[in-house]
């Protein structure tokens, strides 16, 4: 089974969550961060992971310069840590994610909805050629 690690990229915290071997959405400690690289290796490496998911904050569906950003960080971490990565649509992520888990940090909770939405829709996918 693929094993999967998903990352809510914040500009000081990062949530991270992965997804157990029974498929289960299990979310990890937030991370600062200067740190996200450290322990996004420290992660892949200690839960096996196959492939990162990053949220990506869109603008109505299109890449606005939020996400351009996004996808540079998401890119260059994916290639630290020797793995490929698919971005799923973050969009209300963190509302939805304090109503589905109201006990967790919002930035882990962010991460484990990511996952979620991953595993029941896929990737998220340009909806024409161009990238807006």
């Amino acid at each position: 089974m693929t094993t999967y690690l998903s990352i809510d990229l914040g500009a000081k915290r990062s949530g991270l969550a992965w997804c157990t071997q029974a498929g289960l959405v299990e979310p990890l400690p937030t991370v600062d961060r200067g740190a996200l690289e450290y322990e996004l290796g420290r992660q892949v490496q200690e839960l096996e992971v196959d492939v990162l998911i990053f949220g990506l904050p869109l603008r109505r569906g299109k890449i606005g310069e939020a996400a351009r950003k996004c996808r540079r960080v998401a890119y260059a971490l994916a290639e630290a840590v020797d793995r490929p990565l698919v971005f799923v649509d973050e969009a209300e992520s963190t509302d939805e994610a304090k109503q589905r888990f109201p006990s967790l940090d919002k930035d882990a909770a962010a991460a484990a909805l990511i996952l979620s939405r991953f595993l029941a829709d896929g990737p998220w996918e340009p909806s024409s050629g161009r990238e807006g």
